[in-house]
């Protein structure tokens, strides 16, 4: 493992670059001085000894004087990071101790005020994050029980693109889940795109998916186990439109939604009938040309 690599492990330690790569400049020489650390490091004089000071407060080096002179040394890697854990673990103790004896109560007698109805607020995520949607979304599906239903339109929020989600929807299907997709396809789009989108439905009702394809779709869509409804829409306001992801957790307006679903099911075609089109479209541009 190369030095930058060493230092970018060590930092989700509590430990900073500087504090990292001092502490490996001590693990390569039994004593140094500060101005000596100073020259093999990146680490600027008028700096050095802060980052010194923080390392033994972190029980990583000692100082000694030898001389006259200030020396430190690293302490040795598995005791070092013992010596960290335990000051960490010391100092989560100290804060549990004073959130029970200091905070606790307070913050509950806040919470219990006025709580005999639920805040609509409290049955709805946003998420503005795609990787973050994305995660939450296939937690969500992972645990489903019964019933999933799809407005699949792009863009997606998933960074693989759409077939990123087959591995995930197998185990659900696996799992007796009953999996009902309808996908968007603008006649507007190109040939190649077409295809490629009917290898990934046809790969999905390969492994249990019921799909359809309809030209458009108002917006994009999960209802899961009619008590849960996942909707994305563009945020126009913003120079730099992005997707943001809705997540709301009530049974009413997921039923709300199957009926919406439900109507454009019955206005979608199978894939079957859309590859007769599809085929018969492009029959005839070729006999065109």
């Amino acid at each position: 493992m190369n030095l930058n690599d060493l230092i970018a492990k060590l930092q989700p330690l509590g430990i900073t670059g500087r504090e990292a790569e001092v502490y490996i400049a001590l693990l390569k020489n039994s004593a140094l001085t500060a101005g000596e650390i100073s020259k093999i490091t990146s680490v600027s004089l008028n700096k050095i000894y802060e980052v010194l000071q923080n390392l033994v407060k972190k029980k990583m080096c000692t100082e000694n004087y030898l001389n006259g002179v200030k020396l430190f040394r690293c302490i040795e890697p598995k005791i070092a990071f013992q010596n960290i854990f335990s000051v960490y673990q010391d100092d989560i103790n100290r804060k549990k101790a004073l959130f029970k004896e200091e905070i606790e109560q307070n913050l509950l007698s806040l919470y219990s005020q006025e709580k005999n109805a639920k805040n609509p607020l409290d049955y709805i995520e946003v998420v503005s994050d795609r990787g973050q949607a994305s995660d939450r979304f296939l937690t969500l599906q992972a645990n489903a029980k019964s019933e999933i239903l799809f407005f699949s339109k792009p863009p997606y929020v998933n960074s693989k693109s759409l077939s990123g989600n087959i591995g995930e929807l197998e185990n659900v299907c696996k799992n007796k889940v009953i999996v009902k997709s309808i996908y968007e396809c603008s006649p507007t789009e190109s040939m190649d795109y077409k295809e490629n989108l009917l290898n990934i439905i046809e790969h999905f009702e390969r492994i249990g998916e019921e799909a359809r394809i309809i030209e458009a779709l108002p917006v994009k869509l999960v209802i899961i186990d009619e008590s849960i409804s996942i909707f994305s829409l563009i945020d126009n306001v913003t120079f730099n439109p992005q997707l943001t992801t809705m997540i709301v957790h009530h049974p009413v307006f997921s039923l709300s939604q199957k009926t919406l679903f439900e109507v454009y099911w019955n206005k979608s075609i199978s894939i079957e009938e859309y590859k007769r089109e599809h085929f018969n479209i492009l029959k005839n541009a070729v006999s065109q040309n």
